[in-house]
């Protein structure tokens, strides 16, 4: 459980807006390409997503993920766990 907090907190800070540092980055200039925000966003909240209701299922029900669960970055185990699908 320690482990999980621990990550689930380095992934939250390294997501923060703020800065550790005083020296701002500028812009980059007009015209030039870049990845948009949500395309990283989606790059590594996705593969966790999976990761953690993977774990979760394990732990929990001693199954791993169906392939439409792990399709889904993990939304529908969770899904289905609140909806009582699994049963208690």
């Amino acid at each position: 459980m320690k482990r999980i907090t621990t990550i689930l907190l380095i992934v939250a800070f390294s997501m923060s807006p703020f800065t550790a540092s005083a020296i701002t980055v500028p812009p980059p200039p007009p015209g030039s390409s870049s990845i948009h925000t949500g395309t990283a966003w989606w790059i590594m909240v996705c593969p966790g997503g999976v990761v953690t209701a993977a774990m979760a299922k394990n732990w929990r029900r001693h199954k791993e993920l169906t392939r439409q669960e792990a399709w889904t970055c993990g939304l529908l185990y969770w899904w289905n766990e609140a909806t009582g699908q699994y049963g208690r």
